[in-house]
């Protein structure tokens, strides 16, 4: 279940990144086990999200810019009187930019949600209380499984994002090897202070926002597939053979489910997930080739960035994978189980039939429409959403 840990999590998260920084449009309850999206917020710290999220990805755009540039710009006769680099800073350089521009990509789409589309985060989290409480019901289960190393984990990668990402920061533009050095080239070296202030300001604002993206996506990710899990596992091992009525009431909450995993799917999971698998291993590739050569290179502080984010980065691979590979796993044997089994009804079972495994899927998304229509699209479907659930409710 998600339990009580994960959600002071996201009230811990809330706290860090949303009261301190205003970076999350998000107030979480615990007693209530709600994530809510603040509708009441002022205008500039509106704004000031949106800001922060298009410097992430204008950012990631200029690193990229920058890696293709000597492929297409020659390279101009250098100042005979400029201090030249040496060789491992370029290498560093080139490394910290390829390693900035894959770090944000991978998240791009939790940064989008947070910025334009923060209802989905609470209605995807909104209905996880409602659905374990309709499961304990009529399971009668009251075990709830033990992720207090998931949590230990979470709450740790919590702090340690928060506290060393600004340090890390302003080391990395001390030592001209961010992104945006660049910009003490040429004429804008005569501004140097300027300069400096506004990499500094940029890169931090940037790695913060990353950060709350990278955060939300992992609490968000584990709320939701350990819940879909444990209540999955308490249905299958439920005895619910001779009862019809109970049998009936757990084919209206698969139902249930089953939409809330299409409206995830459809409005988060079609976008967000397929950059996170590609870029999100090649930054973890990236950080372990880069925590062997880089040692030496550069400060220890700059240097224990690598380690980190190789040990966060097989975190989630051993915690979130798996857990999202069992999602499909125990809604196939239930089903199957269901289909199989004695004393089921024929219009049980081709109920049972006409149902699909849950599980995170790749929908075609609506990149080609306008985003006025893309946006359009979104809340349409979480209307249709609310209103479905409402309904059946009350049926």
């Amino acid at each position: 279940m998600a339990t009580h840990g994960m959600w002071e999590l996201a009230y811990l998260m809330d706290r860090l990144f949303g009261d301190t920084l205003y970076l999350l449009p998000f107030k979480t309850s615990i007693c209530r086990r709600q994530m809510l999206f603040l509708r009441n917020m002022s205008r500039k710290r509106r704004y000031f999200t949106i800001f922060c999220n298009l410097c992430v990805f204008c950012y990631t755009l200029f690193c990229f810019a920058i890696l293709c540039k000597p492929f297409f710009v020659k390279n101009p006769q250098a100042d005979p009187l400029a201090l030249k680099p040496s060789e491992a800073v370029r290498v560093v350089r080139i490394y910290v930019q390829v390693l900035v521009g894959f770090l944000p990509s991978s998240f791009l789409g939790m940064n989008y949600v947070i910025a334009f589309t923060p209802i989905i985060a609470e209605v995807i989290l909104g209905k996880i209380a409602d659905f374990q409480n309709e499961t304990q019901d009529l399971t009668e289960a009251r075990t709830a499984n033990n992720y207090a190393v998931v949590e230990l984990g979470m709450k740790l990668m919590l702090w340690v994002t928060f506290i060393i990402i600004g340090p890390v920061v302003i080391l990395a533009v001390y030592f001209q090897i961010d992104p945006l050095h660049v910009l003490m080239e040429g004429n804008f070296y005569r501004n140097k202070i300027l300069i400096i202030l506004f990499r500094s300001i940029i890169a931090l604002l940037v790695a913060f926002s990353v950060m709350a993206a990278i955060n939300s996506f992992f609490i968000v990710g584990l709320m939701v597939v350990c819940a879909t899990n444990d209540m999955l596992r308490d249905l299958r091992e439920s005895n619910l053979r001779h009862d019809l009525i109970r049998r009936y009431q757990e084919i209206h909450l698969c139902r249930k489910l089953f939409l809330w995993n299409k409206y995830t799917n459809q409005n988060f999971c079609s976008f967000s997930v397929p950059p996170l698998i590609f870029f999100g291993i090649s930054v973890i590739v990236l950080a372990y080739f880069g925590s062997i050569r880089i040692w030496g290179k550069v400060s220890l502080l700059l240097y224990l960035v690598l380690p980190t984010i190789c040990l966060f980065g097989t975190c989630f691979v051993l915690m979130m994978i798996p857990q999202a590979a069992r999602v499909v796993e125990f809604s196939e044997h239930l089903i199957s189980s269901r289909i199989n089994g004695g004393n089921t009804s024929k219009f049980e079972r081709r109920t049972w039939k006409s149902m699909r495994p849950l599980g995170i899927q790749y929908v075609a998304s609506t990149s080609c429409l306008s985003p006025l229509i893309e946006k359009f699209a979104v809340s349409l479907s979480t209307q249709n959403w609310m209103a479905s659930t409402s309904f059946e409710d009350k049926s």
